[in-house]
């Protein structure tokens, strides 16, 4: 059975497809603090979060308790007020949901980072940003002050752990206030138009960008991704700089469920022995972690059986990865999931229809089509940009008009920078990528970035930075133009890169010399000529 004319419907007039026309679970209306408010007092009994790590439990009712308590210590002793820029910088520790919903009930908006950013990244989002406060890890002090310093500003800096000497500490916000009972979360006057939250995103070129996402926006988009129940148990590893990270908290939360949270970064066996320790339901991760489980030796004698919903996206999932995966889940199946931090939200997924290599149809109130150069709207089966537009997209990129304008059309549809098709059941399917991004572990790669260090290395006449795709993954790798005479070696330009960047960026697919570049007659690089030379010097090197 396909979905066409009950989940999914095709607008001869729009000439674009769109999801079942079904009212949000929540009035979008309204702030998310005062949202999240009220669905943290539905069943104050319930467990909302376990911490693998402590084993510390916390009831709804506790979780409202310590969100009053940040909201009304981060205005009364830190002097944030609505509309004040935090910047949160965690991994899931049992205090970050506080943190979040805190920040929501006093109406300040948040931008969220990653742990694993070198201090380069954090000075470019804080330049952007330019935050009042930053709540971070206290391992990461170093690179906080340094990236202060490199884009001269002075935010206030409270950490996560134990206190460190002239740094405030969380636990100051969850001290009592006496008041709690008192408390109202601050009213948005104009929820579609505030802003909530700035997530990243590297939109279509360069480096990221702060996808400025509204409240009415995150109270429709992010409270319902996927099914989800109330007796549920959900784990996701990703921190909250991930659209899958928030949305987990965000839709686990309006359903009530409970979300199993660690600090710890991912290992298959970890993965594993997590879902058969707490029985969890739901789990959301990217292809390479399904894949990285399947390679366990142990794999075998997992037990899966109380999963119910495997999410996977942030890549493309194949269909032996999702038929490989689902032989070891014997009351559930694997989902796959296509989002964007500008939809803040799924914009397509499997759960209703599935066919081999399709990312599923359309999310309840999308609308998308497929489009040629000119923007005119292809057939069924023609490879083309995907264009989405709903109700609420992303306000802006933050502080960048000229990014805002080549993203968003005036009429209101969205330019992915994907390739992608549409058969005729409605089904999509993720073809390519227009924009340059390499995305490696659901991390956005700008080539840019990576190929202005390689530049820095003597010797280096020219550089085209690319991706080998391999399963799960773009592997970033070189292309190199040497000076006549220079002796620098291909193991050099990885080793720069590696002593100069963030982990994830560092070029796992190697750097290979050659002479010259695809070049179009006006002399610009051929990037997905680039690829293919790259693909083959990567193969024959690795046989």
């Amino acid at each position: 059975m396909f979905p066409r004319d009950v989940y999914t419907f095709f607008d001869e007039d729009e000439q674009a497809w769109r999801g079942r026309n079904v009212p949000p679970l929540y009035n979008p209306n309204q702030g998310v603090g005062e949202l999240v408010w009220r669905l943290l007092d539905r069943a104050p009994w319930k467990i909302a979060q376990i911490s693998a790590e402590s084993g510390v439990r916390v009831t709804y009712q506790e979780m409202r308790l310590r969100s009053i308590r940040v909201a009304q210590n981060l205005s009364s002793i830190v002097g944030i007020q609505k509309g004040d820029m935090v910047t949160i910088v965690a991994r899931n520790n049992e205090k970050v949901a506080p943190i979040v919903y805190g920040c929501f009930m006093l109406g300040t908006p948040m931008n969220t980072l990653d742990p694993g950013f070198h201090r380069e990244d954090f000075a470019h989002m804080f330049e952007t940003i330019k935050p009042k406060l930053v709540i971070c890890e206290g391992d990461l002090v170093n690179e906080m002050v340094a990236a202060f310093e490199m884009v001269d500003i002075a935010p206030e800096l409270i950490l996560f752990g134990p206190r460190i000497n002239g740094y405030g500490k969380v636990d100051d916000l969850l001290v009592e206030t006496g008041t709690e009972k008192h408390f109202l979360p601050a009213h948005i006057d104009d929820p579609a138009n505030e802003l909530a939250i700035v997530l990243c995103s590297s939109g279509t070129t360069g480096r990221s960008k702060g996808v400025s996402l509204s409240h009415s926006l995150c109270v429709t988009n992010m409270t319902g991704i996927w099914t989800c129940y109330e007796s549920d148990r959900v784990l996701c590893l990703s921190s909250l700089y991930w659209i899958s990270g928030i949305g987990t908290l965000m839709t686990g939360t309006a359903a009530g469920a409970t979300r199993i949270i660690t600090t710890e970064r991912f290992t298959a066996e970890m993965m594993i022995s997590m879902i058969e320790q707490y029985r969890v339901n739901v789990i959301f991760f990217p292809p390479s972690h399904a894949l990285a489980i399947l390679n366990n030796p142990t794999i075998g004698m997992v037990d899966f059986s109380s999963l119910r919903m495997v999410l996977c996206g942030g890549g493309p999932v194949s269909a032996d990865l999702k038929r490989s995966f689902e032989m070891y889940l014997p009351k559930g199946r694997l989902h796959v999931v296509y989002g964007l931090s500008e939809l803040g939200g799924a914009g397509c997924m499997s759960e209703v229809a599935y066919k081999n290599g399709s990312v599923g149809i359309l999310s309840n109130g999308l609308m998308a089509k497929v489009v040629d150069e000119q923007g005119n709207s292809l057939p069924f089966n023609e490879d083309g940009e995907l264009l989405v537009k709903a109700q609420f997209i992303f306000m802006e990129y933050y502080d960048n008009p000229e990014a805002t304008a080549e993203m968003k059309s005036e009429d209101g549809w969205l330019q992915t920078g994907d390739i992608a098709r549409v058969d005729e059941d409605g089904l999509f399917y993720i073809v390519d990528r227009k924009k340059d991004i390499i995305k490696y572990a659901g991390y956005q790669i700008s080539p840019t970035e990576i190929e202005t260090v390689i530049m820095k290395v003597p010797g280096v006449v020219a550089v085209c930075v690319t991706g080998i795709p391999v399963p799960g993954n773009d592997l970033p790798v070189a292309l190199v133009i040497k000076a006549l005479g220079s002796e620098v070696t291909e193991e050099q330009v990885v080793q720069t890169v590696a002593d100069n960047m963030v982990d994830f960026k560092h070029l796992r697919g190697g750097a290979y010399f050659v002479n010259t570049f695809p070049m179009t007659p006006s002399g610009k690089i051929l990037r997905r000529k680039c690829r293919d030379v790259a693909v083959e010097l990567y193969n024959a090197t690795h046989n």
